[in-house]
């Protein structure tokens, strides 16, 4: 009976040890994909998953319309320093939770210890960037963004348009300026968010050009300085951007005082460079001509009236703007004119229109001209075409594009 009794209690301590285990390996199973039990909480941060409360109470503090728990946010990040001391989203936590309660003084104080134990949070960098932006400390404000787009490149995505607010205001961009260089492995974010989401373009030139050096040169950033340049002549930022076209990667400064076309045209920033329409209803190429020279085809839709080419440049004194007609295949009613808009200088907002070269009164391959208005020191030309009627578009092709002194014979006026 005693030996019975003994195997029982045996049987007995045994499928409880095993039980034991089992809850173990259960809660340390759920431990590791992130599933918070709290009656686990007692047995250490082994078997308690403290960083999915963490994640899941931090997330909670930005959901649109849901009231944060301060208590609770405070409590939780002092209950996970007891499982891992060194936890820096545990004093995160504390922080938040102090700075929802207005004790703005404690909040820093647990931000600062959590950013000494660890700068690879994002969530404490972000906290302390946007707090001494927000107090007057503009340098550790841009320091702490630095740190956290080194520590995590997703983050630029969302937080690089806050900081791009910066290069609002003069201050802004002098403390910003240092981080300007092609080894800021942000510039690139940071470029782009300022010249698509800021209200206004001056701001983004004056940072580049009061580097007084080239703008950083990075993969892909070529074609956000050229979103810059259309934004600066579209808010009518001419004086900028003139100033900062000699600091832009690749920039000639050839472009800007001429207008004749290579066969690499489009080299550069348009419209400084010429800028070509593309689309179904008007377009325009560089063509190699029978001389050798380069020169446009222009072509327009029927039924339709548009510019195919732009060009900006600075005109000298007295210079006049020379082409020829070298062929031309015009539908009825089509017509085809230079358009030259003062923008800077006495003559600013005078338009000077040529005559129809579609008109069989042009004559083909003779020199034509357009004078520049007196005292004008920036031009917009542009070719305004009207396809007509017909089946095929209007097609003609033009040469001998150039600036000069003079006049020549044939003048289309």
């Amino acid at each position: 009976m005693t030996g019975a009794r003994t195997i029982g209690l045996k049987l007995f301590l045994g499928w409880l040890c095993g039980l034991f285990l089992a809850v173990l390996a259960f809660s340390q199973a759920a431990a590791s994909i992130g599933l918070a039990i709290d009656s686990f909480r007692p047995l250490g941060a082994g078997f308690f998953s403290w960083r999915s409360g963490q994640m899941r109470l931090a997330i909670s503090v930005y959901e649109p319309g849901k009231k944060v728990d301060s208590e609770r946010l405070i409590d939780t990040g002092r209950a996970t320093l007891k499982l891992a001391p060194l936890n820096p989203r545990s004093l995160w936590l504390v922080g938040k939770g102090l700075e929802i309660e207005g004790n703005m003084a404690d909040a820093r104080k647990a931000m600062r210890q959590s950013d000494r134990l660890s700068r690879r949070d994002g969530a404490v960098q972000l906290w302390l960037a946007q707090d001494n932006l927000r107090y007057g400390s503009p340098p550790e404000g841009i320091r702490h963004f630095d740190l956290m787009f080194r520590g995590d490149h997703r983050a630029t995505t969302e937080m690089m348009p806050a900081l791009a607010m910066i290069i609002m205001s003069p201050e802004g961009r002098r403390h910003l300026a240092p981080y300007i260089r092609r080894d800021n492995p942000w510039i690139l974010d940071l470029v782009q968010a300022a010249v698509t989401r800021l209200p206004r373009s001056a701001p983004v030139a004056q940072l580049l050009i009061d580097r007084r050096a080239v703008a950083p040169d990075v993969p892909y950033i070529r074609p956000i300085y050229a979103q810059l340049v259309g934004r600066l002549l579209q808010e009518k930022q001419y004086e900028l951007a003139l100033r900062l076209h000699p600091q832009l990667p690749g920039a000639e400064k050839e472009s800007l005082h001429g207008v004749s076309v290579t066969a690499d045209a489009t080299e550069g920033y348009p419209p400084f460079v010429w800028a070509f329409a593309d689309g179904a209803e008007q377009g325009a190429v560089p063509i190699a001509l029978d001389d050798g020279q380069t020169g446009l085809e222009i072509t327009g839709a029927p039924g339709t009236v548009g510019i195919a080419a732009s060009k900006i440049f600075t005109p000298p004194a007295g210079s006049a703007f020379r082409w020829q007609v070298i062929d031309r295949t015009p539908n009825l009613q089509a017509s085809a004119n230079w358009e030259m808009t003062c923008l800077l200088g006495p003559s600013v907002k005078t338009i000077i229109r040529s005559n129809d070269l579609l008109a069989t009164s042009v004559p083909l391959k003779r020199t034509h001209e357009l004078r520049v208005p007196d005292g004008c020191r920036l031009v917009r030309l542009d070719m305004r075409v009207a396809g007509g009627i017909g089946r095929n578009p209007t097609l003609f092709s033009i040469g001998k594009l150039s600036l000069a002194g003079g006049r020549a014979p044939g003048k289309a006026r």
